[in-house]
């Protein structure tokens, strides 16, 4: 008996550059293109449907461009005599005898993989395809769904953006701010006003700030604070046989609070906030966990097959809501396959 399409193994069905491109930036189906161009699995459909977006837009031929120069090995392909082919015609039009010329204009372009070359899913932080609401407001309780983000701005100039899948309430009053997390994550840009202190709460936790940008996720067994920018005082609550503690958390740190106890670390914040650009950046990360950040900005679940596979590190960026993409990458460079591929489920099993 046939499977369905839906159970078929990723391997089985063809390279897709066309639906990639329907759903997708131009940065992100340029990434797709080289990084079947160099593997085997490449076809002459896919060199055709290439040709043909190339020749659509200069908005391609500049990501394509952008893609050659992140990219350390182009010597190969370069010397691809079908994509010399293309580019040269490209340098012909007049109307477009600059476009390769042009230096990268988006920050962070990379196919950087430590494990073999996933494509890069890249995102250009225009607002991309989680639905934003825009709310002013002196008390209000935020709620969002799954790969939704939602931008709150209070009466001072204030902005909050909530995460995927997040419920927190805002109020102020003529003595102070506050916003209590229920669940979820945010991003707090805080305009500075001494006398009206603004206060975090989440999972028993107080951050406070008077000017400053940071992030608080709560989990439900864990609160995490992340600072970007100024300094903020978090307030921890006693129990277990401990007494209540405080502290500062400076910029480019953050702080974890589980089981009674905290914990300081040095981070890349532009990584762990990515998410507000509208991808998530990994670098060295097991997979598993990867795979955790990816299924809360989507209603298909990916499952990691093996213990093994769970541990293996990758690094790469990815834009958020395409789990089409993320799986697809880790196909294209040989970390995993994908099995049993419904709308609601993905299943990761060794390549």
């Amino acid at each position: 008996m046939s499977k369905s399409a839906d159970n078929l193994p990723f391997d089985d069905r063809p390279f897709d550059g066309r639906a990639l491109e329907r759903i997708d930036s131009p940065e992100a189906t340029a990434a797709a293109y080289f990084s079947i161009f160099r593997s085997p699995k490449a076809t002459p459909q896919d060199y055709e449907d290439f040709e043909s977006w190339h020749a659509r837009d200069e908005a391609h031929r500049i990501a394509w461009a952008r893609v050659e120069r992140a990219w350390d090995g182009t010597g190969a392909m370069r010397a691809d005599a079908r994509i010399l082919e293309i580019r040269e015609r490209a340098l012909a039009n007049r109307r477009d005898r600059h476009a390769w010329a042009r230096p990268a204009m988006a920050a962070g372009l990379a196919l950087a993989v430590l494990v073999g070359g996933l494509a890069f899913q890249h995102y250009r932080g225009d607002g991309g395809n989680a639905p934003t609401a825009l709310a002013e407001a002196d008390s209000h309780v935020i709620s969002t769904g799954v790969g939704q983000q939602s931008i709150f701005r209070m009466t001072d100039g204030t902005a909050i953006t909530a995460n995927t899948s997040t419920v927190l309430a805002v109020s102020e009053s003529e003595t102070g701010r506050s916003t209590t997390i229920r669940s979820g994550e945010a991003f707090f840009e805080v305009a500075k006003n001494p006398r009206k202190p603004f206060v975090v709460s989440a999972g028993g936790v107080r951050v406070t700030a008077l000017g400053t940008a940071f992030a608080v996720r709560d989990t439900g067994d864990r609160v995490t604070v992340t600072l970007a920018e100024g300094r903020v005082r978090i307030d921890m609550p006693a129990g277990q046989g401990r007494e209540a503690q405080s502290t500062v958390l400076h910029p480019g740190q953050e702080l974890v609070w589980q089981g009674g106890a905290y914990r300081m670390a040095e981070v890349a914040v532009d990584r762990q906030l990515s998410w507000r650009s509208g991808v998530l950046s990994f670098d060295r990360v097991p997979l598993e966990q990867a795979v955790a950040e990816i299924n809360r900005y989507s209603p298909q679940e990916i499952i990691v097959s093996s213990p093994q596979l769970a541990r293996r590190p990758i690094s790469g960026t990815f834009r958020i809501g395409v789990t089409r993409g993320f799986l697809q990458s880790l196909e294209l460079a040989g970390i995993a396959r994908v099995e049993n591929e419904s709308v609601t489920r993905a299943e990761l099993v060794a390549p």
